[in-house]
């Protein structure tokens, strides 16, 4: 695989997992609230629960794509 075809997977890669994290923080409210922002809004357990797993395989990913290079 070219070496920016490469890059551009794996951009695209984290982009999905983060757009992942943020839509799963936006729809749900799993877990206590860990920071507030405002009343209405603030960062639940979960939120980084979801982010973390998503930048796991995210991270295994991009390892396999690069070892494969």
């Amino acid at each position: 695989m070219p070496p920016v075809r490469r890059a551009i997977l794996i951009l695209t890669l984290w982009g999905a997992a983060t757009a992942f994290g943020l839509a799963f923080a936006v729809w749900t409210h799993v877990g206590p609230v860990l920071l507030v922002f405002t009343r209405r809004h603030g960062v639940h357990v979960g939120d980084l629960v979801a982010l973390g797993a998503a930048y796991a395989v995210a991270a295994l990913l991009t390892h396999r794509i690069l070892r494969t290079a």
